[in-house]
């Protein structure tokens, strides 16, 4: 049997940062050269990246990668243009399954990861995003009683809102919960038929960007999220809830009204 020929990724100030997998060769190159660059699959570049320098990297027309390694400040625009999201602690099979995911046409990123914040392990962020679909899937198998509450962008912000204000009165580190304040973002988003940028879904986390997006890769691995492409700009992604997710969130709001009104 013939060996498979290794895939090549461009590494653009990121070569020896990350692990590399089985049947990938990293080649790194820098900038100034990047047009010269020899034939590849993908490039992989800092997150720190200014966006002079990612709009060369971006005139190869290959999937971009980004990798956070802490060396950096983060150009929030620069997420929104990202094919997917590496972290200097991701293992080589997650490397391997991130750089195939992001260099076919039909797939875009997804992960399991860690939160920095509570510095969970990897396989305990991923057992939660599973949790998560789980209870969101067995909620939206149950039947509301009785006449079911309209569910409207309003009402979605309101609680939003009132997520927020605690942190008003109390510390905001005791209700860090980025994976429910971003569902509940993509949400109303969908209620108001509006796109949300991955910058702006990581805002809506309130937690480090660098959390958000650990987040954002494992709620993309189970399920609940999906990334698309700006229809009038390929190096824009979007986030929004998978069908399965939203029906769930619409059961849950719709009896959360209830219950609130009922009180």
């Amino acid at each position: 049997m013939n060996k498979p020929l290794a895939r090549c990724a461009l590494c653009v100030d990121t070569a020896g940062l990350i692990n590399v997998p089985p049947g990938w060769t990293f080649v790194e190159v820098p900038v100034a050269g990047i047009q010269a660059a020899p034939r590849a699959d993908c490039v992989i570049v800092s997150a720190a990246l200014d966006a002079v320098a990612m709009a060369d990297v971006r005139r190869l027309h290959l999937p971009v990668i980004a990798l956070f390694d802490s060396s950096g400040p983060i150009d929030p625009a620069q997420l929104d243009s990202c094919d997917a999201y590496l972290f200097a602690d991701d293992d080589a099979d997650t490397v391997d399954r991130l750089l195939e995911e992001a260099t076919a046409l039909s797939q875009g990123y997804s992960v399991r990861d860690m939160s920095d914040v509570a510095a969970r392990t990897i396989g305990a962020l991923g057992a939660d995003a599973a949790r998560i679909a789980q209870a969101l899937e067995s909620l939206a198998a149950r039947a509301v009683p009785g006449q079911p509450e309209p569910v409207t962008a309003a009402s979605v912000r309101r609680l939003i809102k009132q997520r927020r204000d605690r942190d008003k009165f109390l510390p905001a580190m005791l209700f860090a919960d980025p994976a429910w304040d971003m569902l509940l973002d993509l949400t109303a988003a969908r209620l108001e038929s509006v796109d949300v940028p991955v910058s702006s879904l990581c805002i809506a986390a309130a937690v480090p960007t660098t959390t958000a997006l650990r987040w954002i890769r494992t709620l993309t691995e189970a399920g609940l999220f999906q990334r698309r492409n700006d229809p009038g700009d390929a190096r824009r992604n979007f986030v929004t809830l998978t069908d399965r997710a939203a029906q769930a969130m619409f059961d849950w709001l719709r009896q959360f009204s209830a219950q609130w009104q009922a009180g």
